[in-house]
């Protein structure tokens, strides 16, 4: 066994997976001597691990000699990969895999420097440090393999900060066979609900216009856009219910559709959206 390949035992893998995975991803096989899937598997990945030239460890653990270990990840059946990374499993399988899939795999587990910087990106995004955020992703636009994601991630942080001038050219970098393209017409929803506020004059003008007249649609259609684009969802919907009340064919049933994309928006179990469905479905 080389540096990056090891045998350990249970003792060791607090320190050796565990911890050691906040530096390097660390992969755990586990086998067993008897395993005729195991012996195909374990020469194929140390290889694979060998390539990477210590941009992952493996951990090879014998079930035999560690039931403990086995029993602790629910180990079923061998041989079962996991990989660790900040001392949780990020990535399995189980079974003898070829080298393509463990290419593939480990690219995932070990990820490029664009991977790192967009994993960076993303956890200022959860401390709440948009701007820190913007600044790395926009560093990553141009790069093939994230340049996709870091367009959605950023399209999402200035639309939060109500920064619309980018935003369709942003949406138009991702791709559309992504996972992140599905969220694309709701993001282009939200974007919608931010011009249409700021068209009428924002959420000021519109409270004192049906302060003034509450018949006045146009006002409570600005009201509930304006309610949209930051968040308040529940006041939103109340205003556009309050229009398809009124007249449904408002703005070729605009309200009724903004209602929609804001159940789409935030889920069809959601309580607050089965609440309006009802409402909805009363006065239609």
């Amino acid at each position: 066994m080389n540096g990056f390949i090891r045998d350990i035992e249970e003792k060791d893998f607090q320190q050796l997976v565990v911890e050691r995975s906040a530096d390097v991803p660390v992969v755990v096989d586990f086998w067993a001597a008897w395993c005729g899937p195991c012996r195909v598997l374990g020469p194929l990945l140390e290889r694979e691990i060998e390539r990477l030239g210590g941009k992952v460890e493996l951990a090879k653990v014998d079930t035999d000699a560690n039931p403990e270990l086995a029993q602790r990840f629910g180990i079923r059946g061998i041989p079962a990969v996991k990989a660790f990374r900040n001392g949780k499993v990020v990535a399995e399988f189980e079974g003898a895999r070829p080298a393509p899939f463990l290419q593939s795999w480990l690219a995932q587990v070990a990820p490029s420097p664009a991977r790192q910087a967009l994993e960076k990106a993303e956890q200022a995004l959860e401390r709440g440090a948009s701007a820190d955020a913007e600044v790395e992703l926009r560093k990553l636009l141009e790069e093939p393999e994230v340049g996709s994601r870091a367009a959605w991630r950023l399209a999402h942080v200035l639309l939060g900060l109500g920064r619309l001038e980018e935003l369709e050219s942003l949406l138009g970098r991702v791709d559309p066979r992504s996972k992140e393209a599905e969220s694309l017409p709701t993001l282009r929803r939200q974007l919608q609900f931010h011009a249409d506020a700021a068209a009428y004059g924002g959420e000021e003008r519109a409270r004192a216009a049906l302060a003034a007249n509450p018949e006045d649609l146009e006002a409570r259609y600005a009201l509930g856009s304006a309610l949209a684009a930051r968040g308040e969802v529940e006041g939103a919907l109340e205003e556009f219910l309050g229009i398809v009340s009124r007249n449904r064919k408002f703005r070729h049933d605009g309200a009724r559709l903004a209602m929609l994309a804001l159940f789409d928006r935030i889920g069809h179990d959601n309580d607050l959206v089965r609440t309006y469905k009802r409402k909805l479905q009363a006065i239609l």
